[in-house]
């Protein structure tokens, strides 16, 4: 975990560690799957607003691929404004997740997959965050919110993008986020979300260097 105080108010903005992100799905995976899709969705970028408008029917194979998959958000945001559909690329465990929770249910693929209020999962996250201390035995935990896997993804996929060398990796990110591509939005972007360097990318990095 990597925290930074907030500018003008009390509290911690939060960037999980890839064992941390983990860790927190692992803790509802067999008994509430309902809740690991969740926090799925969330270290997907997604807003909670727009995790409870997910369904079946928006996971699309990425055309020319086979195991490439996208996930359409009909109705995202962009700065507290509605910006219309966007898409963003998902991991083939999540796809896997949604398809067996489907089947399970007996969903149909226009129902909702995080049937519930977006209160229920700040209640989900509240539970999470006592069990997370309970396993790491750190207390900034009992700070973590939503937003901040929000954060997590922003941070884990520009740097991960940046240090392979795609040249457009802002853009990207920005873009699969639902951050408005303008300056305003960029300011946005990286002061409020764009976070330290993680470990494993720093890890990565550490291989270039002459040191001694």
């Amino acid at each position: 975990m990597q925290t930074r105080p907030y500018p003008e108010k009390d509290g911690l903005r939060i960037w999980l560690a890839r064992e941390e992100q983990r860790a927190l799905l692992d803790l509802f995976a067999e008994e509430y799957p309902r809740r690991q899709i969740a926090f799925e969705l969330g270290l997907h970028g997604l807003r909670t607003d727009e995790i409870i408008q997910v369904q079946p029917r928006h996971f699309v194979r990425m055309s020319g691929t086979e195991d490439r998959w996208k996930l359409i958000i009909p109705e995202g945001k962009q700065n507290y404004e509605m910006q219309g559909k966007r898409e963003t690329p998902v991991s083939n465990d999540l796809r896997q997740h949604v398809k067996y929770l489907k089947s399970a249910s007996r969903m149909r693929q226009d129902e909702r997959v995080i049937d519930v209020s977006k209160r229920s999962i700040r209640n989900w996250m509240g539970e999470a965050r006592e069990d997370l201390v309970d396993v790491f035995g750190d207390e900034d935990f009992l700070m973590l919110g939503m937003h901040d896997l929000r954060r997590t993804f922003a941070t884990d996929a520009y740097y991960s993008l940046a240090v392979a060398g795609v040249p457009i990796a802002e853009q990207l990110v920005m873009s699969w986020g639902g951050w408005t591509q303008s300056e305003k939005g960029r300011e946005t972007f990286r002061q409020n979300y764009l976070g330290p360097v993680p470990d494993h990318v720093a890890a990565h990095a550490v291989e270039h260097l002459a040191l001694v």
